[in-house]
């Protein structure tokens, strides 16, 4: 797996459900994965098919499902387990859909205030 990255990544902030039971939360964001943080181990391994029911933290937001293939699975220095999720399927267009204007309400535009 190479480890160049050539999609933007965003930070961003959703509440996650991990096949149903695990919970975490979306910190980074791109078009076409992201990252999942938990203060507690998670119990995958890299190359393990996941479900994730997307909770936006706004209310506005509607929930979601996406499948994805964990990427990786590491422990950072405090403690949390972080996971990159390569998103696969999205359980239908709206969800797709949604997920985009997640990923959009917070990437930078140059130049803008």
């Amino acid at each position: 797996m190479s480890k160049e990255r050539t999609d933007q990544r965003n930070q961003s902030y959703a509440k996650v459900l991990l096949d149903n039971s695990q919970p975490a939360y979306i910190r980074d964001i791109s078009a076409r994965g992201f990252r999942v943080y938990s203060p507690v181990p998670l119990p995958y391994k890299e190359g393990s098919t996941i479900t994730c029911l997307i909770i936006p933290t706004d209310s506005e937001g509607q929930s979601f499902k996406i499948s994805g293939e964990i990427r990786w699975n590491k422990l950072d220095a405090e403690g949390e387990d972080i996971m990159g999720i390569l998103i696969s399927s999205f359980e239908d267009k709206k969800g797709e859909s949604l997920y985009h204007s997640l990923n959009m309400r917070f990437s930078k535009k140059i130049g803008s205030v």
